[in-house]
């Protein structure tokens, strides 16, 4: 009896003893409930791993040479999502905020996103939508480069607001919740957060650079009675692996995380534990003058001593995740084409004896998304980013009861269909 993973086997009672209820009472259906480029292709898959956390690796622009003078950009990319999860229908309007300011021996940054959300709770026609609004945490980092490649990075991050979610926003959210859809709205029920990083990196020969890192976060503990994610005090700590040469990148990584936090009484969003993750990337410049790249990357996290696998703002509990996007930007003249294509997925699996009987959840869902975007130059300062994108897909669970005479199974299949369009304004000077 156990979670993939080597997770304790008390752990998956939980999920299970959750799930069974759930489908008890639905049987035939699912229960209710860049300032460059290339920065901002690597930071949309590294969100797809870890969406809260900031950032596994650091900003190539930290490992630059000092610049002989203060430079920022400010980048606006206003968003529209609409997503069906069977028969439930979600909709979402952000607007994502990030302003870089790069001085002589340091990077400031600082990031927000205003977003209203809309979303059923259930799959009956007769419940009316649900309308929430607030703004994902203000987070603020700064990172100095200390010798070499050797860098620290301090951050901080207020609550979002709102700072905890009510039970019938949460199971909004949970109506169409998991890892393979990217909505701004799971970032809402968020504490502050404050920590630190430091990446030691070293030479090994044949261009390649080894780097260790290390973080220490820490949330303080949330009152109140409603739901929120806070993870208490966090450590990171991981090794990565590059090479560059004049017209490719490759890169790899490991990380471990592990948090300390309680369930605050059964609200607490976060699951609990920590997550192993693995990815790797590859970028080759092209292009006459090298000013386009085909980039592939890859990343594979499974959750670690896992305490909550089931909460409120999921469809299925909590489990592996796995990805890989390739993308591109094709310089024409001026322009630059942006394709892009992603495939995620995500799967748990637990058995356990729930009320004397030998039970088994199987639980996963995937999606295919594809996008093109048109980068385009306006003048020295300005540019103007459209990109639209289509996302297709399933998510499912089966629990399955061995009683005595017969074994009882309780499923839902629903399919995932859906898009979202955007507008990037970058301004740097």
């Amino acid at each position: 009896m156990s979670w993939p993973g080597r997770l304790p086997a008390r752990y998956a009672s939980a999920a299970i003893s959750a799930a069974l209820a759930f489908a008890s009472v639905l049987p035939a259906q699912r229960p209710a409930r860049a300032d460059t480029l290339s920065t901002r292709v690597r930071d949309s898959i590294l969100a797809a791993v870890l969406a809260d956390t900031l950032d596994l690796d650091l900003e190539p622009s930290v490992l630059l040479p000092p610049v002989p003078a203060f430079r920022q950009t400010l980048t606006l990319r206003p968003t529209l999502r609409r997503y069906t999860v069977g028969v439930v229908h979600a909709a979402e309007e952000a607007s994502s905020v990030n302003w870089v300011g790069r001085f002589r021996r340091g990077t400031v940054r600082l990031d927000v996103t205003p977003v209203a959300y809309t979303g059923d709770t259930s799959t009956t026609a007769s419940r009316p939508a649900v309308s929430f609004a607030g703004a994902t945490p203000v987070s603020l980092r700064l990172d100095v480069p200390l010798r070499a490649a050797d860098t620290v990075r301090v951050f901080a991050q207020t609550t979002s607001l709102p700072g905890a979610l009510d039970p019938v926003d949460a199971l909004a959210l949970g109506a169409v919740g998991t890892s393979t859809l990217d909505l701004d709205a799971g970032a809402l029920g968020v504490t502050a957060r404050i920590g630190a990083r430091y990446v030691l990196s070293r030479e090994i020969g044949g261009g390649a650079l080894l780097s260790l890192r290390g973080g220490l976060e820490y949330e303080p503990k949330p009152a109140g009675r409603e739901m929120v994610s806070w993870r208490g005090t966090t450590l990171r700590g991981g090794v990565a692996v590059s090479r560059e040469s004049d017209l490719t990148t490759l890169g790899a990584s490991v990380e471990l995380t592990r948090s300390i936090a309680d369930s605050l009484g059964g609200r607490n969003l976060f699951p609990g534990g920590g997550a192993l993750t693995i990815d790797a990337r590859v970028q080759r410049f092209i292009g006459e003058a090298g000013d386009g790249f085909v980039s592939l990357n890859g990343f594979h996290s499974r959750p670690v001593d896992m305490q909550r696998p089931d909460v409120a703002t999921r469809i299925i509990p909590i489990g592996d995740f796995t990805g890989v996007t390739l993308a591109a930007a094709i310089p024409r003249g001026r322009l630059s084409v942006l394709p892009s294509l992603s495939y995620l997925r995500e799967s748990s699996r637990a058995q356990a004896i729930v009320s004397g009987r030998d039970t088994r959840l199987v639980a996963s869902g995937q999606s295919t998304a594809a996008s093109l975007g048109l980068s385009v130059p306006l003048g020295r300062l300005l540019t103007i980013t459209p990109e639209a994108g289509v996302v297709i897909g399933d998510v499912g669970q089966t629990v399955t009861a061995q009683f005595p005479r017969r074994v009882r199974t309780l499923s839902f299949s629903d399919a995932i269909r859906g898009g979202w369009a955007s507008v990037e304004l970058s301004f740097s000077r």
